[in-house]
């Protein structure tokens, strides 16, 4: 069974007691009716500013809130979680009176709500828009692993590529060294012989030199941050404000917005799985992260 974490915000006891039951007897329903369970875990809020308090210490999935409310009324609701890197991506539906004209509805919408319902709330209205809210980000929450997924696949292939061009090259290398030692032997033999192994030698030379271009670790990471820019704008304008970062930080960083595994990058970073958790506490201490938050929690809310 799917449990929805909703938090609703009104400043009438009726309303909160209203949604609390019209949520409830859907998730009866679904049950009894052997339907795609829906259950709900309704958190219930005075006022905009309590409702930002909880939404801060719980994690929710949606928020429903009334238009008028006191000391934080539902757009300065909206506004302050667009604000908040935690809680900016949640689903908002505004609740609004008989009253609200389509310029309010407007501006609600452009504040950050995605859905609105007017009163007097219905049911049917209530469940159905909750349900398209609650579907609609999960959708965006596929496609966004999907890309995630797409840009660690890349990197990794690309990282594989590159340890197989330096095996490939370090063999070269030993080729190299074993030539040099014949031809300090043949040195005293046939001359035609020698010129031969130097032929042999140039053309050696000049495969390894294309071979070296390709191990381009620079022009790949360049490649990926193109890729990143398509798909996670916002994030990279974020990241850049961070001019203390080095650019192996910065792409330790990167990695983990896009939720590769400890132990991806640490093939990709070529240290140990281990180094990898002090990696962590060394960017953090340097970004001043508190002891209670995770870096990869930090910096997916970026």
């Amino acid at each position: 069974m799917n449990t929805y974490t909703i938090l609703v915000a009104d400043d009438t006891e009726e309303n909160l007691k209203l949604i609390t039951e019209y949520l409830e007897n859907d998730a009866k329903a679904s049950q009894t009716k052997n339907l795609l369970p829906f259950d709900y875990q309704i958190l219930l809020a005075p006022n905009g500013e309590i409702a930002f308090k909880i939404a801060q210490k719980t994690e929710i999935d949606l928020l429903i809130t009334d238009w008028e409310m006191p000391k934080m009324n539902g757009l300065e609701l909206i506004s302050a979680f667009q604000s908040d890197k935690k809680l900016h991506k949640i689903p908002i539906i505004m609740v609004t009176g008989m009253f609200i004209g389509a310029e309010n509805l407007k501006l609600a919408l452009e504040k950050g709500a995605i859905d609105f319902i007017s009163k007097p709330i219905h049911q049917m209205e209530l469940v159905a828009r909750v349900k398209s809210a609650i579907k609609l980000q999960e959708s965006f929450k596929i496609i966004e692993d999907q890309k995630n997924k797409e840009l660690s696949a890349n990197i990794l292939h690309i990282q594989r590529q590159n340890e197989i061009l330096v095996e490939i090259d370090n063999q070269f290398n030993e080729f190299f060294k074993k030539i040099r030692t014949e031809d300090k032997k043949n040195k005293e033999k046939d001359d035609s012989l020698n010129i031969g192994l130097l032929t042999y030698f140039s053309e050696l030379q000049n495969i390894k030199k294309t071979l070296k271009k390709n191990i381009d670790t620079e022009h790949d990471w360049e490649n990926f941050q193109l890729r990143l820019q398509q798909n996670h704008p916002e994030f990279v304008a974020k990241l850049a404000i961070y001019k203390n970062l080095k650019p192996h930080e910065l792409r330790f960083l990167t990695y983990l917005y896009i939720r590769m595994s400890d132990k991806e990058i640490a093939r990709i970073l070529n240290i140990n799985y281990q180094s990898v958790r002090a990696y962590k506490s060394r960017v953090k201490k340097k970004l001043n992260i508190g002891e209670g938050i995770s870096l990869n929690d930090w910096i997916v809310s970026l």
